[in-house]
């Protein structure tokens, strides 16, 4: 391990017109580590390394590589001395294979002159190499979301990069993908490479990384030794207090009440398919579906939310919904928001049509003005600007507005796709508190995650699905993380 450290900030802030993202960041990387930085969305992490990748400029101090100054003009610059950056949003292009997209990301280099035949003859060893199952013939769109991740780290591989950067690598992965993920991470450390992760998972920190450092409001609050530390003082460092124990739920589930009857659903799109489906949710319950991404997860949403997009011959069965609807879906940038439109607009989603916003086809603007100022005031959405764009909020503030434009309408029942799906360990406390708080109101409540940690801390209940159909199902005495990676695995 070189006594140089492999990265270093100092005095780095950084400017967007008048607000600070960083200010006067100082902090080391050891060499051949893997190094973790955490902190609430919006801390400024992000901001932080995309300085290192060379994305943004730094308004004031500087970033050393192995003890030299550096100042990038672009990513490209970056990439000349072996950084590579792995994005939370994977800058893929759907359409076009595996290989295109990495070889998208090779122009001008030694390999992108090869023949194709020998580019791919090499991929094809470095992905054998780290167990990547992948096929580089296959669509993009086609693939999963773990499959996805693979080929934005192969991309960066091939480029014999010697600094890693990931940016919330377990957002979207399943228990079973997170773990192929840490052994590779290990091999790469193994082999000297310097790997940094932005994660707002404590248990990861703990589990994979050899120093942390912490930031909170744009600026470095520690640097320390992961084996110095624990998941209660990070989280205290991050969020500037001690987390709350949730209370225990003084609320029975209301079983003469039943608000989701799904009777022997079956539904294809694509590739996907569900099959025989039934479950039942009742009021002031949660019922948690869990299962490995791929599983048929997203065409159960799609049925309960948008069946037309469905193949018609394919879907048979019933769904029996009893009362007002809220929901948040899974990729709320793909499904949920227009990004580029403010944040009240957002809000209004899927509500521009009820009296108190609309009359006739004219919206009531002070009165939806008013309700989206109160609901960011409530849900603690932040900066407190109705008027400020969606895409500029931190993905913690993102989702807390749609869970807020979701719960705020007292819905019976609520359909919770990955509801805190790549946001900080305060923005999952304050959304894990609304459902609870939602729950013990008389709302039923369907929880989609791949986080087991989530639907064992929230579920009454949790269906495994698996292979397009709910192979098994655990009450609350009966869960057991073992026992439910067994039956998402089919067993």
């Amino acid at each position: 391990m070189s006594t140089t450290p492999a990265v270093e900030f100092r005095g780095i802030s950084k400017y967007f017109g008048t607000v600070r993202a960083n200010s006067d960041l100082s902090f080391k990387v050891t060499a051949g580590t893997i190094h973790g930085i955490v902190g609430e969305n919006g801390a400024g992490k992000s901001t932080a390394m995309k300085i290192l990748f060379g994305l943004y400029k730094p308004d004031e101090g500087e970033v050393l590589v192995h003890g030299k100054p550096v100042h990038f003009h672009s990513s490209i610059d970056a990439m000349a001395h072996k950084i590579g950056m792995v994005h939370q949003h994977f800058m893929l292009a759907e359409p076009f294979t595996a290989l295109d997209n990495i070889l998208l990301q090779q122009k001008g280099s030694a390999f992108s002159v090869l023949p194709r035949a020998e580019q791919k003859a090499r991929l094809h060893e470095i992905a054998q190499r780290y167990g990547f199952d992948i096929n580089l013939d296959a669509k993009v769109e086609d693939l999963s979301v773990g499959a996805q991740q693979r080929i934005e780290i192969l991309k960066i591989l091939s480029q014999d990069s010697e600094i890693l950067i990931l940016d919330e690598p377990t957002a979207v992965l399943t228990p079973q993908e997170v773990q192929d993920l840490f052994k590779n991470l290990l091999r790469l450390k193994e082999e000297g490479k310097t790997i940094l992760i932005i994660t707002h998972k404590l248990k990861e920190v703990m589990a994979l990384t050899d120093e942390v450092t912490v930031f909170r409001a744009g600026q470095v609050i520690a640097n320390k030794k992961t084996s110095e530390t624990s998941p209660a003082d990070l989280a205290e460092m991050m969020v500037g207090r001690r987390l709350q124990n949730p209370k225990e739920r003084s609320t029975k589930v209301d079983t003469s009440k039943e608000v989701l009857k799904i009777s022997n659903l079956c539904a294809e799109q694509g590739n996907h398919k569900i099959h025989d489906v039934c479950l039942n949710v009742y009021a002031r319950e949660i019922v948690g579906v869990a299962g490995v991404e791929g599983n048929g997860q997203d065409i159960l949403i799609r049925a309960l939310l948008d069946r037309h997009a469905l193949d018609k011959k394919s879907f048979s069965g019933s769904i029996e919904v009893n009362g007002k609807v809220g929901s948040f879906p899974e990729d709320r940038l793909r499904f949920g928001v227009l990004p580029s439109r403010p944040v009240w607009e957002n809000f209004l989603l899927g509500q521009q049509k009820l009296s108190r916003f609309a009359r006739g086809i004219f919206l009531k603007k002070k009165d939806i003005l008013k309700a989206t100022k109160e609901a960011m005031e409530v849900y603690d959405v932040r900066p407190r600007n109705e008027l400020h764009s969606f895409e500029k909020l931190s993905g913690g503030n993102q989702q807390k507005l749609v869970v807020a434009r979701a719960l705020s309408q007292s819905p019976d029942f609520v359909i919770a796709a990955q509801p805190t799906r790549g946001v900080d360990i305060g923005a999952i406390e304050f959304i894990h508190n609304e459902l609870r708080r939602c729950r013990d109101e008389g709302s039923g409540i369907l929880l989609i995650s791949s986080e087991l940690d989530e639907l064992m801390a929230l579920s009454d209940r949790i269906a495994v699905l698996y292979k397009g159909r709910f192979v098994a199902e655990f009450t609350r005495s009966q869960f057991d993380e073992i026992a439910l990676g067994a039956a998402m695995g089919g067993a």
